[in-house]
């Protein structure tokens, strides 16, 4: 994992982005249904080791609901409150018995797809931590702190009060699609809330306008949505906002 640690320097340009501290490595697995049960199974042996104790981030075990023509059926959302979490745990997994059986159980029911290193920007809203439907849109973005900005003033009106959910911008740092610098992760109890939501947001006048700023600092990418059926490890995740 260490080795696709590659720090994209020109996302260190604005000071949002130098602050953010939270660090997610999102891991994309295909599995044939028959081989689910088997997959699952070993997810569960796993984080039921004395090797995984010691993790000390949280991660969704997601079921992809709808993503295109990419591949991905199941993923793994780990999210550390900064990077020396993620390289602090990596070490003590190095050699070790469980982390070994682990990965040649998954390579022996799935094949993975993709892997992606991201940096938290900023959040609104609720924590995603609580939540399990997740809609992500990837994003490029020609100006990371316009975009910023113009999010900021968004998230200010009333009808942005009602978002029944969480929103967070997250940097790609390594890996990913080409032409992706960012993504935009809205977390919901349930899908319907958020459509619920969107439905009457676009009533507000005020709402269009500011949501239609944000295209001149960026250009929507396809979206995903992700069901998460299970979450491992107690972190809080109090770097993230």
């Amino acid at each position: 994992m260490l080795k696709k640690l590659y720090l994209v320097l020109a996302l260190l340009v604005t000071p949002q982005l130098a602050m953010a501290q939270a660090f997610w490595i999102d891991y994309g697995w295909n599995v044939k249904p028959k081989d689910e049960a088997r997959f699952m199974a070993a997810v569960e042996r796993f984080t039921a080791s004395d090797v995984f104790a010691s993790f000390p981030g949280k991660m969704w075990f997601n079921a992809h609901v709808a993503n295109g023509p990419d591949s991905t059926t199941h993923s793994f959302a780990v999210v550390y409150d900064d990077v020396s979490q993620f390289e602090s745990f990596s070490a003590q997994l190095q050699g070790t018995k469980e982390w070994d059986r682990f990965r040649k159980a998954l390579n022996a029911t799935g094949t993975p797809t993709n892997e992606t290193i991201y940096n938290h920007v900023i959040g609104f809203g609720d924590h995603p931590k609580d939540k399990t439907a997740f809609i992500g849109t990837a994003m490029q973005v020609s100006n990371p702190a316009g975009y910023v900005g113009a999010l900021k003033d968004l998230v200010q009106i009333d009808t942005m009060s009602t978002l029944p959910g969480s929103l967070d911008i997250w940097a790609v740092m390594a890996g990913g699609a080409p032409g992706v610098t960012h993504t935009v992760v809205f977390g919901y109890d349930r899908f319907s809330e958020g459509q619920a939501f969107l439905r009457e947001a676009v009533k507000d006048p005020v709402y269009v306008k500011k949501l239609t700023a944000l295209g001149n600092y960026r250009t929507l990418l396809p979206s995903l949505w992700v069901n998460t059926p299970k979450k491992y490890g107690t972190a809080e995740l109090s770097n993230m906002r």
